[in-house]
């Protein structure tokens, strides 16, 4: 049993998270099962007050419940609701035609309207139509102005004279009535806030596959190309020095020639985890293109130059295992300081030149001066 309830409760958690969605098949078959049970403790009221045909009605009502459960099973949600609404409606003209509105049954043409724009929004046989719920509300309002102009014009069929019993049945409809209404209108915004939640968690990560590299998982250029823009904005403001490593992991042609394009794949993520457990939380670092990876350093040419040195010594005594071989690979990197003044392109480019001289003259090492 305590199993049972901390199923419940997790359930509920992960509801609440918007984790799990509660499906149209539950959300109608639990309606589905409140309206035959108030039916039920309708029947046996009328039957106890000797008033048979309403507690056969009730009865009636019970079974044409029963049979749409059949239907919500078969998926036919939408022949569901419309008889749902159309017994509830029929239920209230009966009602008052019979014994007025004395015990206010006439009521739950109220709580309709709210299950009516509820279930229209959030079940996807609706497709969000608002006619529907429209609609029926009308026609809800019409059957309450009904019952009430009855109870002017028509004498009640089976006259209930008012008592104890008479009044605790009303009082037990307005509070159910108001319950049923409070929660759809809960469903209604939760369902909604859920929705939203959702929306802008696909978002966020439509966002971060724009400006992140699927395999590196690092950033991409665009992206990165809004981090220098701030950084020399910040340069040019404040005098907040910033310099760029670019780096090129040595013959990576070769190892795809070689060891296939699984290999090439395994090395450039080899590379971008090591580069980034050497970094600081103040660094960005991101998958310029190809086998390129560009770093932006808060801080000046040394700094960088230094950082530069210990990210190439970290790779080089790192090994890539695949298909059985130990791979090693080196890299090359250009380090340029930023002035103000500066165009990011011309920084990259001397960075840019940097890193090509010191792939012709020996390749893994860090270039930091024009040669």
């Amino acid at each position: 049993m305590s199993t049972f309830f901390k199923n419940i409760v997790t359930y509920v958690k992960n509801l609440i998270n918007g984790d799990e969605y509660i499906s149209d098949r539950t959300k109608l078959g639990y309606t589905i099962v409140t309206l035959s049970f108030i039916h039920v403790l309708i029947a046996i009221f009328f039957f106890s007050c000797e008033n048979y045909f309403l507690g056969f009605y009730n009865v009636g009502s019970f079974a044409l419940y029963q049979g749409l459960k059949e239907l919500i099973k078969k998926k036919r949600y939408i022949i569901t609701i419309v008889l749902t609404c159309v017994e509830i409606i029929i239920f209230v003209l009966v009602t008052s035609f019979c014994i007025g509105t004395i015990m206010r049954f006439n009521l739950y043409c109220l709580a309709l309207v709210p299950g009516l724009f509820y279930t229209a929004s959030t079940i996807k046989d609706f497709k969000g139509s608002t006619l529907f719920p429209f609609l029926f509300s009308a026609a809800s309002m019409m059957t309450f102005v009904t019952s009430l102009i009855f109870e002017l014009v028509h004498e009640p069929l089976y006259v209930v004279e008012p008592s104890a019993l008479t009044h605790i049945v009303e009082i037990i409809n307005v509070i159910i009535v108001y319950i049923m209404m409070i929660i759809f209108l809960l469903l209604f915004t939760w369902e909604m806030k859920n929705n939203s939640a959702a929306l802008e968690k696909r978002n966020q990560q439509l966002q971060q596959f724009a400006n992140r590299d699927p395999l590196t998982k690092l950033p991409n250029r665009r992206s990165m190309m809004q981090v220098l823009n701030v950084s020399m904005h910040e340069l040019q403001r404040d005098n907040a020095p910033f310099s760029v490593i670019l780096g090129d992991i040595d013959d990576f042609k070769k190892i795809n020639d070689n060891y296939g394009h699984d290999a090439g794949d395994k090395v450039l993520v080899m590379v971008a985890n090591t580069i980034t457990s050497q970094l600081r939380d103040c660094d960005s670092v991101c998958r310029w293109g190809g086998e390129e990876i560009l770093i932006i350093v808060k801080g000046d040419l040394e700094a960088a130059k230094n950082i530069a040195e210990r990210i190439r010594l970290n790779i080089s005594s790192s090994k890539v295992e695949h298909g059985g071989q130990s791979m090693r690979v080196t890299m090359t990197f250009g380090v340029a300081q930023a002035k103000a003044g500066d165009r990011i392109e011309h920084l990259i480019q001397q960075a840019d030149n940097r890193l090509y001289y010191g792939k012709g003259h020996g390749k893994n090492q860090v270039v930091d001066q024009n040669v």
